[in-house]
């Protein structure tokens, strides 16, 4: 099963996240001992570790809005016409200063999308920068985390959302920025 985010070219807004010090992103990072801070080669922010990281430890929850495709397709990719709710949700991240760009959005499969950009409502995970899992046929030391997740379930009782997490592929160093491989249906067309 592939788990990628949405390529920047389907996004129509480009409004960048307001990084509050007090969102819910930057408290989970400073919680879990992880620095949020610039980075090196134009990436912007990324996320790093503050403590030493262990081969196969879970790393962080990447969290977020869960939206269906048909709310995606009305609040980012101008598919649809919007309705009422998805006016107040734009409404909302307009007032709150966050994000309207798409370039955080994970599809879950079953037409469900987790959207990470607003940091009042995602993890520290959110950060976390591509690195390629393969370089010249070799494994890519950069590439240092790996996603894995559940699909919505049924559990006999209720729905059981998606949900999507980080595993260290390898020890992680004090310091050392954690990326994983976005997948190439991200920087498809």
């Amino acid at each position: 099963m592939c788990f990628f985010c949405i390529p920047l070219a389907a996004s129509l807004a480009v409004q960048r996240p307001d990084l509050c010090e007090t969102s819910f992103a930057l408290c989970s990072a400073r919680d879990n001992g992880v620095r949020i801070q610039d980075t090196t080669g134009g990436k912007g922010l990324g996320a790093f570790a503050g403590t030493m990281v262990l081969s196969g430890a879970w790393v962080g929850e990447y969290a977020g809005e869960i939206l269906s495709k048909a709310e995606v397709e009305a609040r980012y990719w101008a598919k649809r016409r919007p309705k009422v709710a998805d006016r107040k949700w734009l409404k909302s991240r307009k007032a709150r200063n966050q994000g309207l760009s798409g370039d955080y959005l994970f599809d879950m499969g079953d037409e469900l999308y987790i959207d990470g950009e607003d940091a009042d409502c995602t993890t520290w995970c959110r950060f976390m920068n591509h690195a390629s899992g393969e370089s010249n046929g070799e494994t890519n030391r950069a590439c240092n985390v790996e996603t894995r997740s559940t699909r919505q379930i049924w559990d006999g009782e209720k729905i059981v959302q998606p949900r999507l997490w980080c595993v260290a592929l390898r020890d992680i160093e004090l310091g050392e920025e954690m990326c994983y491989d976005y997948g190439g249906e991200y920087w498809g067309d």
